[in-house]
């Protein structure tokens, strides 16, 4: 696919209605051709009806027909970017700055110095706004020539010209930095790995292959800039070990030089979350009791500065890490503490979350139509609609598994075909195939309570288990599918007991 068919399939509606209306202005035959060839592009398979365009056009395939083609397709080009810069010249503002810099060149070239002056300085308070700096030294480059033929301060030009270099300077050093930081994570995965490099050893190499730049190494703005870098692909590669390590060695650093402060502190605070988050992922479970409770200290420190930013990630992981380690009722006290706080409610998102976690309490506690009514509840919450479509997805299976086991089957019914229409895109995923087969089920064991018969579910079960990996504790789908299963072959478990057998059974891994 070459650069215009990539640029044609990657328009927007509201791009797509703009050149339209702009090239409908012109009547000329060779815009009506550029229309036809624009739509055609659009419509996909292109390629296969390209050699019948060319002969619509010109009445032939031979070597002069298809040269007139490929200038028109130059054509459709040029006009496509001309009408993009256009419709975009008040929404990009680095195209505006350059518009403006543009037109003070031509007005310049004319001699019209003051109208030159007056464009640069529009572009200027532009680009200041937004933190352009190469755009910012274009435009200096330009004063300094338009002060030969106009009267400009050029001392003061000169000053802000030397201060936006050395800001240039220091995001340069960022950007070296942080390139060769991302590319050397990238390169391993930690995730598989079973070498002995550690993530902090791996920064040292990098420190010492940069060593024009290991002050940015030493400072605490610099070290804060790469910690969130190394983080995000530590999470991005799931390599949780190497996160949980990473963040622990860089507290105690942090710790130990005194680089945190009332100003930082949300950072010492974010490092307590991944570590948390980290030690979760791989069930070392006392460890993250231990970190939640210095974060909860954490959070009361200067005053709780920080507590209704944070709130939310203590009580959260208090809660899963209480219902994990077999602590139901205390989790259920904690859920019940959270919801009297107000600063956590004041986030919607954070709201439903924690909904979400008292309607898996309930089902955790066999309570199962109080678990339909708080996942009703959180399906028609104004904010349920800001949530990934991955979570709105799992909270409606999980309600069709809380209507079944209330025995509400017509309802869990009816509910399965909703599901089904609304979210066909996500079923047809080969990633939401183990969950489309877990919900087949399902709707197995609900037609037959439907028509008061049995089913027998070993080889259901067995073949489930064989065809798809084990889930991951801890996931969005928020019930494990296999364990839920398997109850319904060992009814003398309860789902919760099976789950704390799970967790202990990985622990001992």
């Amino acid at each position: 696919m070459d650069i215009l068919e990539r640029i044609i399939e990657n328009l927007t509606s509201d791009e797509v209605r703009r050149f339209k209306i702009l090239s409908n202005r012109f009547k000329a035959d060779e815009e009506k051709k550029l229309l036809i060839l624009f739509d055609a592009i659009r419509a996909g398979d292109f390629k296969q009806t390209e050699a019948s365009l060319i002969a619509q056009f010109y009445g032939k395939t031979d070597a002069k027909a298809k040269n007139s083609y490929y200038r028109l397709r130059n054509k459709l080009l040029s006009n496509l970017e001309k009408s993009l810069l256009f419709y975009h010249f008040n929404y990009k503002n680095s195209i505006e700055s350059y518009s403006n810099i543009q037109l003070s060149i031509l007005f310049r070239e004319r001699g019209l110095y003051r109208e030159a002056y007056y464009n640069l300085r529009k572009a200027e308070k532009v680009a200041l706004e937004h933190d352009q700096f190469n755009v910012l030294e274009i435009i200096y480059d330009e004063m300094v020539k338009l002060a030969a033929h106009h009267e400009i301060d050029i001392e003061q030009v000169i000053q802000k010209r030397r201060q936006n270099q050395q800001k240039i300077e220091f995001l340069r050093a960022n950007s070296e930095v942080l390139g060769m930081v991302t590319q050397q994570l990238m390169r391993r995965n930690y995730a598989r790995s079973k070498g002995t490099e550690s993530v902090i050893e791996m920064l040292e190499g990098v420190k010492n292959a940069l060593e024009e730049h290991k002050d940015l190494f030493q400072s605490t703005s610099g070290k804060t800039m790469i910690l969130r870098t190394v983080v995000a692909i530590l999470i991005q590669k799931s390599a949780y070990h190497e996160l949980g390590e990473y963040v622990r060695e860089t507290f105690d650093e942090f710790d130990k030089h005194k680089h945190f402060n009332k100003e930082n502190h949300s950072t010492r605070i974010m490092l307590r979350i991944w570590r948390i988050n980290a030690l979760q992922k791989q069930l070392r479970l006392k460890e993250a009791h231990t970190t939640i409770e210095a974060l909860r200290k954490d959070l009361n420190m200067y005053n709780r500065q920080n507590f209704k930013e944070f709130a939310f990630h203590y009580f959260a992981p208090k809660i899963y890490n209480l219902k994990l380690t077999g602590e139901l009722d205390e989790a259920g006290e904690t859920l019940k503490e959270a919801f009297q706080h107000k600063e956590i409610l004041q986030n919607e998102v954070h709201e439903i979350f924690l909904m979400i976690s008292l309607a898996d309490q309930y089902f955790s506690q066999g309570l199962y139509p109080k678990a339909v009514q708080k996942t009703r509840e959180i399906i028609a919450h104004a904010g349920f609609k800001m949530l990934d479509e991955q979570i709105r997805f799992y909270v409606q299976l999980f309600c069709i598994v809380n209507e079944y086991e209330s025995r509400q089957y017509e309802t869990a019914a009816s509910s399965y075909k909703s599901l089904k229409k609304r979210f066909r895109h996500l079923l047809k995923d080969e990633f939401y195939q183990k969950s489309s087969r877990f919900l087949d089920i399902i709707m197995r064991l609900n037609t037959a309570a439907i028509q008061e018969k049995r089913v027998f579910l070993k080889s259901a079960y067995k073949h489930f288990t064989a065809d798809f990996p084990r889930s991951e504790i801890g996931g969005n789908q928020i019930i494990l599918y296999e364990v839920y299963l398997k109850t319904k072959i060992q009814e003398e478990q309860s789902y919760y007991e099976l789950l704390c057998e799970e967790v202990s059974r990985h622990q001992d891994q």
